[in-house]
């Protein structure tokens, strides 16, 4: 693909722009679903696509293809031309300067190019059987799907930024209905790897399994202020909302609660977040961002100070300060703008066992519903569905529903009082968080 930005650069110059980036993308990606045993549903795509960005006296354009033929590029070419001489002049807008060097990084793992659809699909079914086989009260599999994604960057502008990856992950999830007494519930799982040799699908299935068994025969409870242990899987709902806050993006625009927080404690002592698009096992990490800037660790919040925020090149360049590689792109069709990539909370661990045993009164949270709809990164205050169980002297006890967790995020931060010693990986965004025990939250019930 190189031989292409190569030649977009060139028909660029020769169309008279002397400041040009051209990324491209060569991607493929499968999906297997499977129900009751049976292939469901087996997609494959295949895509490919060039992005200009031209910039004319602090005026940007940007146009895309997928057509790669000469004629297409000099037209795509012509269209970012056109789109910056219509563009408002803007003088934070620059073209992207070399970083340094790039990170060595190993987040391709060729075995996964090897494995069969055959494999694929035994996995899938694995999942299910798994999920059925785990408990009798599981009736349906709703959901159980194999995927994975195969993808080549390649990045150069007339600045001399220069630079390809390539990257591969895999992943299986199951959602799970299960039933007794008339009422069902549900439970999801999640297992994830750069090759199928990392998948874990019977322990996948069975954990959907158990998070909706673990449900059954939950109703109300009473409204009350107690202590809340969040689940890695909510924990992880929360950090993805708050994480957006943490963009100069939102804080330049007036949409983060965290605008004018930054040295100040916003969360416990024991909280680090840490944003770490070198993390070797985070499946977002990558030597550079979508600019070319070399990717690294940021810190975030550290000992429940915040630290800063995150950074593309124009937000830095607003801030006075340095992109921190978090330029990031959909695809080739989009253009940079500051997002996270790994989240990481960080901390001394206490064994979830003895943290349930420490709780005298307290919920034990496992499904929470709306909290990107229902928390606000501006004001940071939320209120949502949750269900789980209740803590009662130190035990798990009875499965609770339709009951509000309400607040706002710096108060629930700060009264963060430990983390478990199950931290995993929640794909959705990319997080690494364990449960997390926050003191006085309010649940409203019956």
């Amino acid at each position: 693909m190189f031989v292409v930005v190569d030649r977009a650069l060139d028909l660029a110059r020769a169309q008279g722009a002397s400041s040009v980036e051209v990324y491209a993308q060569r991607a493929t990606s499968r999906r297997i679903k499977v129900y009751e045993q049976q292939v469901e549903e087996l997609t494959a795509a295949r895509r490919k696509g060039v992005g200009v960005r031209v910039f004319t006296e602090g005026a940007v354009g940007y146009a895309y293809t997928s057509d790669t033929s000469d004629a297409s590029l000099a037209e795509t070419v012509a269209r970012a031309i056109a789109n910056a001489r219509v563009s408002d002049s803007d003088e934070f807008a620059a073209l992207p300067e070399p970083q340094g060097a790039a990170p060595q990084l190993e987040i391709y793992d060729p075995r996964l190019a090897g494995a069969s659809d055959a494999d694929k699909i035994e996995i899938a079914l694995a999942l299910e059987r798994a999920a059925l086989e785990h408990d009798a009260r599981v009736k349906t599999v709703d959901t159980a799907i194999y995927a994975d994604g195969d993808a080549e960057i390649f990045i150069a502008n007339t600045a001399g930024v220069r630079g390809s990856y390539r990257t591969n992950e895999c992943y299986t999830f199951a959602y799970v209905l299960a039933e007794q007494d008339g009422q069902v519930e549900t439970g999801d799982s999640y297992s994830i790897g750069r090759d199928i040799s990392q998948l874990e699908p019977a322990r996948c299935g069975a954990e959907a399994a158990q998070r909706a068994c673990d449900l059954l025969g939950a109703r109300k409870c009473a409204s009350m202020k107690a202590t809340v242990v969040l689940d890695p899987f909510v924990a992880a709902a929360f950090i993805g909302v708050l994480s957006l806050a943490l963009t100069a993006d939102a804080v330049q625009k007036g949409r983060s609660l965290f605008a004018t927080l930054e040295g100040s404690a916003v969360a416990g002592t024991i909280v680090n977040l840490t944003d770490d698009g070198v993390h070797r096992d985070g499946l977002a990490s990558a030597p550079f961002d979508g600019e070319g800037t070399p990717c690294r660790r940021t810190s975030l919040i550290e000992g429940g100070v915040l630290r800063g925020f995150l950074y593309d090149t124009y937000t830095g360049r607003k801030a006075g300060r340095a992109s921190t590689g978090n330029g990031l792109r959909p695809s080739y069709v989009g253009t940079p703008s500051p997002r996270p990539t790994n989240l990481v909370v960080e901390g001394s661990k206490t064994p979830l066992a003895d943290i349930i045993g420490g709780v005298e009164h307290g919920v034990l949270v496992t499904n929470a519903v709306g909290v990107h709809s229902g928390a606000n990164p501006v004001s940071g205050e939320f209120s949502i569905g949750i269900s789980g169980r209740l803590i009662k002297s130190g035990r798990l006890s009875t499965p609770v529903r339709e009951v509000t967790l309400a607040g706002d995020i710096i108060s629930m931060l700060k009264n963060i009082t430990a983390l478990a010693d199950d931290a995993r990986w929640v794909p959705s965004g990319s997080i690494l968080t364990p449960s997390l025990v926050i003191e006085g939250m309010s649940i409203g019930g019956v």
